[in-house]
């Protein structure tokens, strides 16, 4: 089996979380995730996600893709209620989500 960089496919991710104590606990967690996180896709039948989360890669595509549409909505004003932390904690809970799927 190959060696995958697991922090490293989050990196575009992971750079918008501002804590340095919550980006911690994110890095250790995901370079826990099971190796086929990486490799699945992120529905066997195709029903309920779209093609590019299908097939190989399909569930980390899925996942990507859920906190880059967070991050921009936290980026609109009617969010800013919410703390960095918070925020932070928000896209830190979508990379983590299906990491342990099966």
């Amino acid at each position: 089996m190959k060696y995958i960089d697991k922090v490293k496919v989050f990196k575009e991710e992971l750079s918008w979380v501002v804590s340095p104590k919550i980006k911690a606990f994110a890095e250790k967690a995901i370079s826990m995730l099971p190796d086929y996180f990486f490799e699945v896709a992120a529905s066997s039948t195709g029903k309920f996600h779209p093609p590019y989360a299908l097939g190989p890669g399909g569930l980390v595509r899925h996942t990507r893709a859920a906190v880059k549409i967070a991050h921009e909505l936290l980026g609109l004003e009617m969010y800013g209620k919410y703390t960095d932390d918070e925020k932070d904690m928000m896209l830190v809970v979508l990379m983590l989500h299906d990491g342990w799927k099966h």
